[in-house]
């Protein structure tokens, strides 16, 4: 697709060690202005993240993709920079830093110990595929730094489980609806736990992504897993309650609504009005469901789905699953916890109230 890159850049390597960002700012650290858009376009290496995004965007049509891939490379300059390196720096040097670097958290997680296998992998894998193709445009002249890594073992939706509904359905009507804020969380867990959808195609959704079918509304989710384009009808019931949502942010003329209005928007000072990320969207799930990772919702969609007659194939179509195989292990692990009888047993063994002293 893009065949010039080589003579764009004029370039055979990255040895010439840009540092741009690190030059321009004043002893407060903050940009001098009349350097920001100079270091803008001097930092040849972010050129080169976003051209290699480009690409990667351009193949698989995912926007979830391109934000992880590039937060993650960014995430590893950084901790380069750190050590007076950067992505252009030698590859043995490059290769000793990345293991510990996949290994961290992010700044400000209120996790502990070292990240997933399959997060640290995807990171190994991320910084792999942009090395890759640096190297074959002739941009970088070493090996790949992350080329013979060791991946760490993975066992596939190993911390996999899912909510019981009967208390997330407790959790939703305590929340506040009363308040903007509180109708916002209501109706996007709402969603979320309806559609299964992840936190970043949540986190896309705009007023265009919303098609008004007679009394029912179906939710367009574009660029999922795989570039995919998923289309998700709501139940009357639903499709009305975002309706009253929309018009209580919006006003009632939603048809006067710009196509990338954001579904869910921020309502803090600093960010009013813009849509929330991924983030401030797991934080909405522990501050009223008690986890942190949105894909339990995800996990408790299928599983419910399953217990409410749900038929395999139709959950795959819901999820996005390429293969049926794939799905039904998906849903094994979410049920190996799970015990059908364990009432039965409780009566057998004659469990009893037990009276506090």
């Amino acid at each position: 697709m893009h065949t010039h890159t080589t003579e764009r850049y004029a370039t055979n390597s990255m040895k010439v060690r840009t540092g741009a960002l690190t030059h321009v700012r004043d002893e407060e650290g903050d940009w001098d202005e009349q350097d920001r858009s100079a270091a803008y376009t001097d930092d040849r290496i972010a050129l080169f993240i976003e051209e290699w995004l480009l690409d990667k965007y351009a193949l698989t049509q995912s926007k979830c993709t391109e934000a992880t891939y590039r937060d993650i490379v960014l995430s590893l300059r950084q901790h380069l920079q750190e050590r007076e390196l950067d992505l252009d720096s030698a590859a043995e040097e490059v290769a000793l830093v990345i293991p510990l670097w996949a290994s961290l958290r992010a700044s400000g997680s209120k996790r502990q110990g070292s990240v997933a296998p399959s997060t640290y992998n995807q990171r190994i894998a991320a910084v792999s595929s942009f090395y890759r193709w640096m190297i074959e445009r002739d941009i970088y002249s070493g090996a790949n730094p992350a080329e013979q890594l060791a991946r760490a073992s993975v066992q596939k939706y190993a911390h996999a489980r899912a909510l019981n509904p009967q208390h997330v359905s407790m959790r939703l009507r305590s929340i506040d609806r009363s308040t903007p804020r509180g109708l916002r969380d209501y109706m996007l867990l709402q969603i979320a736990l309806n559609t299964g959808r992840s936190a970043q195609e949540l986190a896309s959704l705009s007023w265009r992504h919303v098609h008004v079918d007679g009394e029912n509304i179906v939710l367009v989710f574009e660029r999922c897993k795989g570039g995919k384009t998923l289309y998700n009808p709501l139940d009357v019931q639903l499709s009305k309650a975002l309706l009253t949502y929309l018009c209580t942010i919006y006003g009632e003329r939603l048809d006067l609504l710009g196509p990338s209005t954001p579904l869910w928007m921020s309502f803090s000072d600093r960010t009013y009005g813009q849509a929330i990320g991924s983030q401030t969207i797991a934080d909405i799930c522990e501050n009223h469901l008690g986890v942190s990772s949105v894909h339990t919702l995800r996990h408790t969609f299928a599983l419910t789905m399953e217990q409410l007659g749900a038929e395999t194939s139709t959950i795959q179509g819901q999820l996005g699953h390429e293969s049926l195989a794939a799905t039904n292990r998906y849903l094994a692990k979410l049920k190996r916890a799970y015990n059908p009888h364990a009432s039965a047993l409780a009566d057998v063994f004659g469990v009893e109230e037990v009276v506090r002293s």
